[in-house]
């Protein structure tokens, strides 16, 4: 490797650090701040059936949120050249769209309503879709700052409007608005993300409307579209599929699950999707620098997933009475076996940015539309057998799928069956013995907190250990991630 590669290298590895400190600290920040809000609430304020109440809607305003961005994201992320031309065409497009989405949702409420035999859906649903309404106003403003890696500002516009939106919804909650106050809250968090996002881009539109680049756009970001749908329709299948045979109060503890394993998950793979495109096509043209930095993605995903959502698992029916009481114990079942399946989606999620960086979105939509299509069969076909057979088998799943995207993955890269193994499943032992043992050593403890608190610790030095001893490079690539990032940041 010449000198100008080790430039390039270092360049690209200080880009990679910072982006994923910043989407690290961010993410954590955000979940702890959405925990501490939520815990208050759901504990205090809130009963498990007005959150089922809202997660019957959540479904509809997300399919339409993907309608109005129609991938245009990713679609500018991955254009080689990119000019005003094209994120204004992409600002009208999205803006049109989604006022016409919403004018058709706001017509077809009552029969939403009329589906769930809920007549309280119908002005809940017409509040509560005009959150994507606002968030189209920020699309092309987000692909800016996405494009141009600037993770420090879209950390603060999160942050920001997560921190105004819960304090929105403790008000509403605290006077009595139920689950009124969920949906305030969405309607707020959009609107605060939407103008920061235009306050921190440099892109501004103008009335010179030309939609002409939207055609090259759509090419690769409709098979976006279509994914998105499905991807909003997985992650939120419980409630919209269920919703019409089971209680409000079942699929409030469903939703409650769901809600603690995507927040694990997020905090992932929301760091790593900060950084995992715009890094990897920035080396398009060479693909042993692109496998070296997917394989040190991989392997850090896998590190942080594996322990983190066994972890929860491990500790479930703990984490439940100490943070949410004994009211919402139900839960508890069902947050084990989403963290289980959620660890294997996290790995998922980087297998298919990389097959978007080699511009192949038909391969992408149709592997999510298939998972999500064998998703929603196990749903229907096992409803009569209970939830917890169904989400078995679907977590069961998320464990199938890396094998598909495997096959997938290594007709583009040298990508084989043994580093797979490296890469991924010897974190899959490290983590569930070192969560086999913290609860074998902690299950005779009768106090709560200490029982708690004992197998979280424990879980972590066992880790690290057996990382130490099997696979050592991990924790140096990870100190050096940190140093990488502190050192730009100064």
């Amino acid at each position: 490797m010449d000198n100008r590669e080790e430039e390039k290298d270092s360049s690209l590895k200080k880009k990679t650090a910072k982006g994923l400190f910043f989407g690290g600290l961010s993410n954590a920040i955000q979940q702890i701040i959405g925990f501490l809000f939520g815990l208050y609430v759901a504990r205090n304020l809130l009963s498990p059936s007005d959150y089922g109440t809202i997660s019957l809607l959540t479904i509809f305003a997300l399919i339409a949120t993907a309608f109005q961005e129609s991938g245009f994201v990713m679609g500018l992320v991955n254009k080689r050249e990119v000019s005003h031309k094209d994120y204004n065409a992409v600002f009208w497009c999205s803006l049109s769209i989604s006022t016409l989405l919403y004018i058709a949702l706001f017509f077809l409420a009552p029969f939403i309503a009329d589906f769930y035999e809920k007549e309280e859906l119908t002005a809940l649903s017409r509040f509560l879709f005009i959150s994507f309404w606002l968030g189209s106003f920020s699309i092309a403003h987000n692909a800016y700052l996405y494009r141009h890696l600037m993770v420090a500002e879209r950390s603060i516009v999160m942050l920001s409007a997560l921190i105004v939106s819960n304090i929105a919804g403790l008000i509403f909650a605290y006077y009595g608005f139920a689950y009124w106050s969920l949906a305030i809250q969405t309607v707020v968090y959009t609107f605060v993300s939407s103008s920061m996002f235009f306050y921190f881009s440099k892109f501004r539109p103008t009335l010179h409307i030309d939609f002409s680049p939207i055609k090259d756009i759509y090419k690769f970001s409709s098979k976006i579209l279509i994914t998105n749908i499905f991807i909003h329709i997985n992650n939120n299948i419980y409630a919209s599929v269920l919703g019409k045979f089971f209680s409000k109060q079942q699929i409030g503890f469903i939703s409650q699950a769901s809600k603690w394993n995507n927040m694990g998950q997020s905090l992932i793979t929301n760091m790593i999707n900060n950084v995992i495109q715009p890094v990897l096509n920035q080396i398009h043209d060479d693909e042993n620098r692109q496998v070296r930095v997917f394989r040190k993605l991989l392997n850090f995903t896998s590190f942080v997933a594996f322990i983190m959502l066994f972890g929860l698992a491990a500790v479930a029916d703990d984490f439940i009475r100490i943070t949410l009481t004994d009211k919402w114990i139900e839960s508890a079942r069902y947050v084990r076996i989403l963290c289980i399946g959620g660890a294997f989606a996290t790995i998922n999620n980087v297998f298919s940015n990389l097959i978007l960086t080699k511009g192949q979105s038909s391969i992408y939509m149709f592997n999510i539309v298939g998972f999500g299509i064998l998703q929603f069969l196990i749903l229907i076909l096992c409803k009569d057998f209970g939830l917890e057979l169904s989400i078995m088998l679907i977590s069961a799943l998320n464990l199938l799928w890396i094998f598909i995207w495997y096959v997938i993955v290594k007709r583009f890269i040298a990508f084989g069956l043994m580093q797979l193994i490296s890469d991924v499943f010897t974190y899959v032992f490290l983590a569930g013995i070192a969560c086999a043992a913290a609860a074998f050593l902690s299950q005779s403890i009768s106090l709560l907190f200490v029982r708690f608190s004992t197998c979280i610790l424990a879980s972590g030095v066992f880790y690290l250990l057996l990382n130490k001893i099997f696979k050592p490079d991990i924790l140096t690539e990870i100190i050096n991630f940190a140093k990488g990032s502190l050192i730009t940041k100064k």
